[in-house]
């Protein structure tokens, strides 16, 4: 079957891309000689027909552990392109349907050089996988899901301080059948928590990050929820312009903060 868009010499839009995966799954052929760039914003959108869970966050944080390593504008805005899309998209198909810890991941795209490896699942693996409830409810949280004490081994803290961050809000964990396992975000949040303890700070001063995160998403709740009430098939581009919110306000907010510290040396 010819591609409906291998004879283009315009770039692709993201709505292409994903258009264009989802009917043929062909996007190497397609995307020979072409080289567009998309935001994290854009990228989201791109994977949200797949992958109607995926955050900003859970893309940072494959980021974070090395999966994918985009290039960054002059002004440090983080730059994706096709293959960075076709590799984040295998990451998440080989979590969803072969529950694939993410060592093993980084693994199969080491030995591959970086690319989808040929063999996209090993069944003797050997790898001890992240606790999941292996019910019909196996599939509420992210790419991530891990007991307290996976939890607690993974940021390098007790299980004391983890009961206490969840206490003040700042961790979440979800119910599955008997027990309770957590999330990539609140994996993230248990590392950044210990990053911050090793730096002396007091683990109560978090929670002034939990504050301010809830004043931010009142704010941008009662910006766009308006739009939603308006236009309820407005949802997808009101959760693109959010995602762009959280991204522009965090650069800000970085900058503010530095700013305001600059007599710090």
């Amino acid at each position: 079957m010819k591609s409906k868009l291998a004879d283009s010499d315009l770039f692709f839009s993201t709505e292409q891309v994903v258009e264009l995966i989802m009917s043929e799954g062909n996007l190497e052929e397609v995307t020979k000689g072409h080289d567009e760039s998309m935001s994290i914003g854009e990228l989201l959108a791109g994977l949200e027909p797949e992958f109607p869970d995926i955050t900003i966050s859970k893309i940072r944080f494959l980021e974070a552990q090395g999966l994918l390593e985009p290039q960054r504008t002059a002004s440090g805005y983080r730059q994706f392109t096709i293959d960075d899309m076709t590799i984040l998209r295998w990451i998440l198909r080989q979590q969803r349907e072969h529950f694939l810890p993410l060592k093993v991941i980084r693994q199969l795209l080491d030995e591959s050089g970086g690319k989808i490896p040929e063999e996209s699942l090993v069944e003797d693996e050997g790898e001890v996988q992240p606790f999941r409830e292996r019910g019909k409810n196996r599939a509420f949280v992210g790419s991530v899901s891990v007991s307290i004490e996976e939890l607690a081994k993974a940021a390098g803290l007790e299980i004391s301080t983890l009961r206490e961050l969840e206490k003040m809000g700042l961790l979440l964990g979800h119910d599955a059948g008997s027990t309770t396992v957590y999330d990539d975000d609140s994996l993230l949040v248990a590392q950044l928590a210990s990053m911050f303890i090793e730096l002396g700070f007091d683990i109560r001063h978090l929670r002034m990050y939990l504050v301010s995160a809830q004043r931010e998403a009142g704010t941008l709740e009662q910006v766009l929820l308006p739009l939603l009430r308006e236009d309820p098939a407005t949802r997808s581009h009101v959760n693109k312009k959010l995602n762009e919110l959280i991204e522009a306000g965090s650069r800000l907010r970085q900058i503010i903060l530095r700013r305001s510290l600059d007599r710090l040396g």
